[in-house]
């Protein structure tokens, strides 16, 4: 008795999961006419009723039907042994969140028309035909909306580099944006936006460049998102400002970046970069003393003669450092000073 109480717990009447579920009796009926979706027991009074089982196998339906799957293909995908159940619900996730990005980047839309008085009804026609074309679900047409963008709708441009899924239009949105006078402002004020790709920001900051974003990009080092902390240094690369030097020198042998980006980013700084690397060599990490060396070798290639023999004086010692990888590192990295 305990064991049939407990299945029946688990049984719901056609009216019930219509009700729950918003679908209507008739859809649910449709379904058990296609096979699709048939009740899997009968209660004594011969109603049927949906289990655990059935419900799940509802939600499969519903999911690939937002998909755009026909019924019958539908039917056809249920039918294969092969299904994962969870590859298409996270399909489904993956659909209903995209879904989600592009009616945020709407209300952005509409929320930046209805709050400027200054916004003129050409800017209001450009910015719908523009909206249209990134929202196509071609991406040619989408990469072409982005090369041929107006240079003032920087937002929407934003917008769509926000929602965009394809790398290629990403870097395409990226270029286009990288030509708008007020871009970098727009970007900067997304960052603060716990549902914007920081990371893809980030790598546009970089592309916009200037001294002015470099305390940002600084700032940008010791966020949370190694993604974000990657992108940063990247820019810095591109920057070669030396107001970075020391907070990238503080990133070798983390782990967080690698060791090769960080040398890329600290190689073009010079002579700013020589006392951050020095205390490094002496950290009580030997990852941190190793990456310095290598860093500390490509720089001191391209420095005065003083200060490439001072880099010389500050590897010697490593080479009876106790870690045998610091010892090579500072090998290699007097190799590369002559």
């Amino acid at each position: 008795p305990t064991r049939y109480a407990d299945r029946m717990a688990r049984t719901w009447r056609i009216g019930e999961v219509a009700e729950r579920t918003g679908l209507t009796r008739r859809t649910l009926r449709h379904y058990d006419h296609l096979g699709l979706l048939t009740p899997s027991e009968r209660s004594w009074g011969d109603y049927r009723l949906y289990v655990d089982a059935d419900l799940l196998r509802l939600l499969q339906i519903q999911s690939l039907k937002a998909l755009g799957l026909s019924l019958a293909e539908i039917g056809a995908a249920l039918a294969d042994p092969n299904l994962d159940a969870s590859a298409t619900l996270r399909s489904h996730l993956a659909h209903l969140e995209e879904r989600i990005a592009g009616e945020r980047a709407l209300a952005s839309r509409l929320r930046t028309l209805a709050g400027s008085a200054e916004r003129s009804w050409d800017d209001v026609m450009d910015a719908i035909a523009l909206t249209t074309r990134l929202a196509h679900p071609d991406p040619i047409v989408r990469l072409r909306a982005a090369l041929q963008a107006p240079r003032r709708v920087s937002t929407e441009l934003l917008d769509a580099l926000v929602a965009e899924p394809d790398a290629a239009v990403q870097e395409v949105l990226i270029w286009s944006l990288a030509q708008q006078p007020d871009a970098a402002e727009a970007a900067l004020a997304r960052l603060g936006d716990a549902h914007s790709p920081r990371a893809l920001l980030v790598r546009l900051l970089g592309k916009l460049g200037g001294p002015a974003l470099v305390p940002t990009l600084v700032d940008l080092l010791t966020d949370p998102d190694r993604a974000v902390v990657v992108q940063a240094v990247h820019a810095l690369a591109q920057s070669g400002d030396s107001r970075a030097a020391p907070r990238l020198v503080e990133l070798l042998g983390t782990g967080s970046v690698p060791v090769a980006d960080l040398v890329d980013a600290i190689t073009p700084l010079g002579e700013a970069a020589l006392e951050p690397l020095s205390r490094a060599l002496g950290s009580p990490s030997a990852a941190t003393r190793s990456a310095a060396a290598e860093a500390l070798g490509r720089l001191g290639g391209g420095l005065s003669t003083e200060h490439g023999g001072q880099s010389s004086s500050l590897l010697a010692p490593l080479l009876h450092d106790t870690d045998p990888q610091v010892r090579m590192s500072a090998l290699l990295a007097l190799g590369e000073l002559g």
